[in-house]
């Protein structure tokens, strides 16, 4: 693998990582609905 691939890679780990970070645990695990009964506390 060259310089290009590896970089490459890590952006798309990155990416990867950011979005499941804004979909699973900024939410905390919410379904996404807002003060809704899929949010039980």
């Amino acid at each position: 693998m060259g310089v290009a691939d590896v970089i490459i890679a890590g952006v798309i780990v990155a990416g990867a990582c950011y979005i499941l970070y804004a979909t699973l645990w900024k939410k905390k695990g919410c379904c996404g609905c807002e003060g809704g009964s899929c949010c039980k506390k």
